[in-house]
């Protein structure tokens, strides 16, 4: 009697994928109105979030405009309107900066010369990390024992040193003084064609990063030294560690400030 073959069945492993937490930080410093904005879209569904991605945005309305605290709402607005309709046949970093544009324009039709805002987002999807950003917020990449800015302020210092260095002149460390330096030369809102930045690549995210979108109510007065100290913790505590040191920092004009922080892991 000959017994029927059997094939051994094997079963294939789940693939692991990273998972995300994330976490918030919002205050208003000295100042009498809260002009920072902020989002998350998909942080708490994870079937969204794998099949969509997850979306971080943080906006910094101009203090010196009328409509500073309204233009930043809305640009926060439209993005999550722009990510919940993306095309999934678009490129992600092309995506948002396609999207940072049609924000701008659309901010510009609304409020005139009345407001401008700046804004960092980033979306983490399939393990990779796309981003885009006008103006001065910030956007930091924990990874080890480093800390790495992904982005650049755009404001007249950066303006006069980059074009500085295009004229050769690579000595010269005095670009401008007194605070027209700290003046924005991009935003959104402005009827002027802007300078988007974007990541041409996605960076592959490993497990252990943590990411920090800020505005600069934080990003410009606590050293990175201490921010990646902050970021050794989970999200929750992470934030908590920032308010503590923005609070111990006391400075007496201190601006809105507003944190997103992510990390990564299994």
């Amino acid at each position: 009697m000959k017994w029927p073959f059997f094939q051994k069945k094997t079963r294939s492993l789940p693939v692991r994928r990273l998972s995300y937490q994330a976490a918030n930080l919002q205050g208003i410093g000295t100042r009498t109105r809260q002009e920072d904005s902020f989002a998350f879209a998909n942080a708490m569904d994870v079937t969204a979030m794998r099949r969509d991605g997850l979306l971080a945005v943080v906006a910094d309305g101009m203090g010196g405009m009328e409509d500073g605290d309204l233009v930043s709402q809305a640009a926060v607005s439209l993005l999550l309107k722009e990510f919940a309709s993306r095309d999934r046949n678009i490129p992600i970093g092309r995506w948002l900066h396609s999207s940072f544009g049609r924000i701008g324009e659309e901010l510009s039709r609304r409020f005139g010369e009345r407001g401008g805002t700046t804004m960092a987002a980033c979306v983490l999807f399939e393990e990779r990390l796309y981003w885009a950003s006008v103006g001065d917020s910030f956007l930091f990449l924990g990874r080890g024992e480093g800390l790495y800015r992904l982005n650049r302020d755009q404001n007249v210092r950066t303006q006069r040193y980059t074009q500085a260095v295009r004229n050769g002149m690579l000595e010269a460390q005095d670009t401008g003084s007194g605070s027209e330096e700290n003046c924005l030369s991009a935003f959104l809102g402005s009827s002027m064609p802007q300078e988007i930045e974007y990541s041409l690549r996605p960076l592959a995210l490993e497990e252990g990063d943590r990411l920090l979108l800020c505005s600069d109510g934080i990003g410009s007065i606590l050293p990175e030294e201490e921010l990646l100290r902050c970021l050794q913790e989970d999200p929750p505590a992470a934030c908590a560690q920032i308010g503590a040191a923005v609070a111990a920092a006391a400075r007496e004009h201190q601006d809105n400030y507003t944190a997103l922080v992510l990390s990564c892991g299994y």
